[in-house]
């Protein structure tokens, strides 16, 4: 491609800048930040600075200490610790040496000023700091550490961990996203110990983890540094435990049970109950040294077999869920030289599943048994380059691949169907058999190095500068055909009602298709198995924290990321740059810095999805053509006429490697933040913070279908089938989507035995009138670029609350400890949650285009038969809010030095809050009403079920993934 002249400039620049930073040392590797750094100011009693000073830190956590001296300003940094509890020692000659103990969070920054007193005789000072209160930290960083967070009535994985942080939530179309700062869910980043765990398709990330191995989350909501990229939406950082000089383990087990979470009000009146199975998964870890202070080994494994019982939607019928779960973890860390660590990893996740098909299958025809083998290896190399340079390395390997996931029948009765939401049912539901084809296994897998260098640089009057510069090179994988069925066919049409309004079963027990002319489609698939899309990010950043005096500090930084794409039968290759900055500004209100403003300025490019990024390769996109029905009218699976491809006209199709092209110029979407903030520590371990955040997404890969882009006449092995308008894919600021929200954070510490801690976001605004993902459907582009002339901009794609719009989000917990002396010690932690209620649109699908809009055909190949039609702006409709009170009790008893069994009980959703949240929201156009200019329907007739409740997730869930009123969660262990 062809850059523009200014990205040119600064693509230049950045790299002249990063080559000069590097010119004094060998480049190594590491992603992020996944260590802390302690920085500070040494001044004398009369606060002149103290260059030369002598800094060292020690802590279990680290192998060996690590030393620093001041800069000509006073000013010194120890970068690259692991998080955990340290002694901090100050010493100069002629002056007395003092010794602060600390806690280092993860991938933060704490500041430690430290006067030194005059030495009139041999004297130390040893004082003890505490967690430090965050408001000196970036402002859209929260640190979560498990040995807190474990006793909590919370989830241990990192994406239920990261839900207690504000300016992000969980209402996404799939499960284990999360939606950080009104972004897309599919464009978030999870990193474990610097390597990205994400799903290639999806962004959830992947089960390479064991939970009671887990060290610290950090969540980065807004202000992230330019040391990541790949992301438009937040960072959840996480790691992991990696052993110490003392032996350490532990052993937990997990017990769940359906029976134990009481049955939801569709499930009573339907006269069901939670069956009672006992669900256990095993979980232990070990850590300790080999050689003291030179090598430690840190080692786990867990067992899950768990059981959950389901309701499928719409037709009550029940199921069950299996999920055999089993991970290894081993980690090995040692010191080659002094300050010079090599740690290597490998973890494997399998998993055999039984599940539907998708979310939204209705029926126990969909049941899959899926397999997901998942492995990860790492090696990672940290160490000091002198006293003031440090340098990180990092290579790893992730590998997952989905087998048996769909159906192996061939014959076409066995196809899966598709509701269109035409005939008083909703759309998007399926049934009949399981979707996608177990002929055609899927992987997804990633390479990632990256490279990063330290250098602290001091000069009198222009202040001391810590710089920092990296690069990284990250590929991600996907082999698949994504071939959607394995008869070659999807049947898009409704199910019967029966005289109640509910779904009407034939004899065998089975949903009755209609086929009507005119309505009923069929999809004929032509997948390549087989084909595979690389898309390639080499990216370089550089960083400056400049500290400009005793209250105003900077971080300056920008990101260059070029990416590249190769896929199997693609037409036009992307070749993109986008250059981001980085900004932050802080100052000390007061002269004590205990009161802290602060301002970020900053650019996202998303990552660039191989979903969205492939359209015109073979790889995930199969040639398709779309076939709507011309009769005879008939129902049920014994209906032959209605499986009888010949009784289908072709309506419409897309052939990605033949009418499917992209601009020369494409990128990844940007996202420009502003925000500020402003934090108080008012001492006694009492902090506030507050925040404003400010988003707008530009430039969303969208593709257009006009007559100016032409038309293709399609041949495929021999066959014509006949001229296809062109879709072409072009940046374009047409789809909206602009967020801004403020929110608040406070806790406070009482001597170690009580903690309150809060969070609160309200969304002012999270708007738009692109969606941009669907349940297992990620980077999906809208109509609002084809047949221009044809489409009302509002009536079928208005402006207005987007689908993750939530007002309000409330999180208050506390944790109180009882010291029972000999009888152990008792935690309890309540929590309290709010959400206030979601919306949604009441928008028709599937209504025909009218006489009028038919009549401004300007001469298109195939225009389509129908849109959706809204009734009032996005998001008119309003869902109720909910709030939950949860409590956790930890009960533990010391019974030799180390050893220590406990038993925990959580109680989520402890008052069995059974509030309906969502509901039915099924309309369909009226076509006796009023009509407006374009002889579109202005009223609309609500579904049989609209309102109702009709899955048990319409009712208030005790936690991201679960349904059900009160639920119990029993776990016991021991720990030494």
């Amino acid at each position: 491609m062809s850059l523009i002249k200014g990205d040119l400039v600064m693509r230049r620049l950045l790299l002249s800048v990063a080559a000069a930073l590097l010119a004094a040392a060998t480049p190594v590797f590491a992603q992020g930040e996944q260590a802390g750094t302690i920085r500070g100011r040494l001044a004398s009693s009369d606060g002149l600075p103290l260059p030369g000073a002598t800094v060292s830190v020690a802590s279990p956590a680290l192998q060996g200490t690590r030393s620093t001296a001041a800069d000509v300003n006073g000013v010194y940094v120890v970068i690259g610790l692991p998080s955990g509890e340290y002694e901090v020692r100050f010493e100069l000659s002629g002056f007395a040496t003092a010794a602060r103990r600390v806690t280092v969070p993860l991938g933060s920054t704490l500041v430690l000023d430290q006067q030194l007193a005059i030495a009139t005789v041999a004297e130390s000072v040893d004082v003890k700091a505490g967690p430090p209160a965050p408001v000196a930290t970036a402002a859209g960083a929260v640190n979560l550490r498990v040995s807190e967070t474990e006793q909590l009535p919370v989830g241990r994985t990192p994406f239920l961990i990261a839900e207690l942080s504000p300016g992000l939530t969980d209402n996404t179309p799939n499960q284990n996203q999360l939606t950080v700062g009104g972004g897309l869910a599919y464009d978030s980043l999870f990193l474990v110990d610097g390597v990205d765990v994400n799903d290639n398709v999806l962004a959830q990330p992947n089960g390479l983890f064991i939970e009671d191995g887990i060290e610290e989350v950090q969540v980065l909501s807004s202000g992230v540094g330019a040391e990541y990229g790949r992301f438009a939406g937040g960072v959840v950082n996480v790691v992991t435990k990696s052993g110490s000089n003392l032996f350490s383990g532990a052993f937990r087990t997990n017990l769940s049970n359906p029976s134990w979470s009481n049955e939801t009000p569709r499930e009573k009146s339907l006269n069901i109950s939670r069956p009672s199975k006992l669900s256990p998964t095993y979980e232990a870890t070990l850590g300790g040294p080999v050689v003291h202070d030179r090598l430690w080994f840190f080692g786990g494994t867990r067992i899950e077999r768990s059981t959950t019982a389901g309701l499928f939607s719409q037709t009550n019928l029940p199921f069950t869920s299996t999920n055999h779960n089993t991970r290894y973890e081993g980690k090995i860390t040692g010191t080659l030289a002094p300050g010079q660590t090599l740690q290597g990893t490998y973890i494997d996740n399998d998993s055999d599943l039984v599940q539907p098909a998708l979310g939204a299958s209705i029926d126990p025809k969909t049941m899959t048994t899926p397999s997901t083998p998942n492995g990860l290896a790492v090696a990672t190399w940290r160490g000091a380059v002198g006293r003031r340079a440090f340098a990180t390395a990092q290579y790893s390997q992730k590998t997952w691949k989905l087998m048996n996931q769909g159906n192996t029948s061939t014959n076409i009765v066995d196809s899966p169907f598709l509701t269109r939401g035409v005939l008083g049912v909703p759309g998007g539901l399926q049934y009949n058999a399981p979707y996608f084809d177990s002929t055609d296994p899927e992987s997804r897998n990633n390479r990632q190095a990256t490279a990063s260098l330290s250098y602290l640089l001091g000069r009198r009057g222009i202040g001391s500068h810590e710089l920092k510069t990296g690069f990284e090179y990250f590929v991600s994988t996907r082999r698949t055909g994504n071939s959607q069925t394995s008869t070659g066919y999807v049947f898009q049409t409704d199910y019967k009602l029966d005289s109640t309004s509910h779904p009407a079963l034939d004899a065998n027990g089975r949903l009755i298709p209609r086929f009507v002319p005119g309505n009923t489609r069929l999809q004929t698939w032509m997948p390549l198995r087989g084909a595979v899309v690389d898309v390639t990010t080499e990216s370089a950043f550089v960083t400056d924290r400049w500290t400009a005096g005793p209250r105003w500090t900077f971080d300056l930084g920008a990101r260059l990321e070029h990416v590249s794409t190769d896929a199997t039968l693609q037409t036009q290759t992307v070749s993109a740059n986008t250059v981001m900055p980085r900004l932050t500004a802080n100052y000390a209100v007061t002269a004590d810095g205990r009161t802290v403003a602060q301002a970020t300025y900053g650019h996202y490019s998303g990552a660039y999805n191989g979903v969205q990024f492939s359209r015109n390769s073979a790889a995930g996109n199969a040639d398709r053509l779309v076939s709507g029905y011309i009769g005879p009218a008939g129902e049920g699976l014994d209906f032959a006429p209605g499986f009888d491809p010949a009784n289908y006209v072709v309506i419409g199709g897309a052939f990605p490697t033949v009418n499917v092209f992209f601009d020369s110029n494409l990128t990844s979407p940007v996202t420009r933040e502003l925000t500020l903030a402003l934090g108080r520590d008012f001492g006694r371990g009492l902090w506030a913070r507050g925040r404003y955040v400010r988003r707008r997404a530009t430039d969303f890969v969208e593709d257009f279908i006009t007559m100016a882009d032409g038309q293709t006449t399609v041949v495929k092995n021999g066959v014509n089938f006949g001229a296809f308008d062109n879709s072409v894919y072009r940046n374009s600021d047409l789809p909206k989507r602009d967020y801004d929200a403020v929110d608040l954070q406070a806790a406070w510490r009482q001597n170690g035995a009580f903690s309150v801690s809060g969070q609160w976001t309200v969304q002012v605004r999270n708007d738009g009138n692109f969606e941009g993902e669907a349940a297992n459907n990620p980077a999906i582009p809208s109509i609002i670029g084809d047949y221009p002339e044809l489409y009302v901009a509002n009536r079928s794609f208005p402006m207005g609350h987007l689908d993750d719009f939530q007002r309000h989000k409330l999180r208050l917990w506390a944790a109180y400890s009882v010291d029972m002396h000999r009888a152990g010690r008792l935690d309890l932690s309540p929590m309290y949650r709010y959400n206030s209620g979601r919306t949604f649109s009441y928008v028709a699908a599937a209504v025909p285009f009218t006489a009028e809009q038919l009549a401004a055909n300007p001469g298109y190949a195939r225009v389509p038969t129908s849109q959706p039609i809204f009734f009032g702006e996005r998001g008119a409709g309003q869902f109720r809010g909910y709030a939950l009170a949860d409590l956790a009790a930890t009960w533990s008893v010391p019974i030799a030095r180390s050893l220590k069994p406990w038993v925990k009980v959580e109680v989520l959703n402890a008052l069995n809050n059974q509030k309906l949240i969502s509901w039915d929201t099924t309309v369909t156009a009226d076509p006796n009403g009023p009509k407006d200019a374009n002889g579109l329907p202005l009223a609309y007739l609500t579904g049989a079920s609209f309102g109702k409740a009709t899955r048990n997730a319409d009712y208030a869930r005790p936690r991201a993934g679960l349904d059900g009123g009160r639920t119990y969660f029993l776990s016991l262990g021991v720990r030494f």
